[in-house]
């Protein structure tokens, strides 16, 4: 994967490239993706996954391979409607997680 670039805009200001996301297992089967500004350390939050969201994303992948592969127009039509019903619910779900880990911290 490509480093992403960033900057730091809650602390230090300091711009850099983020080449390696972190991992931490949360409480039951959440995990939370993120990384640390070098400089000062500021924690940022990229997404929260649970067992649901990896499930989602392992069925997108699966799709994506097989859009390689389908040259038939009315299969690649419903491919792609069928990879946005993915995209949404997996968003759905994230943003649930998200707003339910947050919620949490704040108490």
């Amino acid at each position: 994967m490509e480093p992403i670039y960033a900057r730091c805009d809650k602390s230090c200001n300091q711009s850099f490239y983020v080449k390696h996301f972190k991992e931490d297992k949360l409480h039951n089967t959440i995990e939370k993706t993120y990384f640390n500004c070098p400089n000062c350390g500021q924690e940022y939050v990229c997404f929260y996954t649970d067992e649901e969201v990896r499930k989602l994303q392992k069925k997108q992948r699966e799709l994506q391979r097989k859009l390689k592969w389908v040259t038939d127009a009315d299969e690649v039509k419903a491919l792609l409607i069928e990879q946005d019903k993915l995209r949404a619910a997996t968003k759905e779900r994230m943003d649930a997680i998200k707003q339910k880990v947050e919620q949490q911290h704040e108490q």
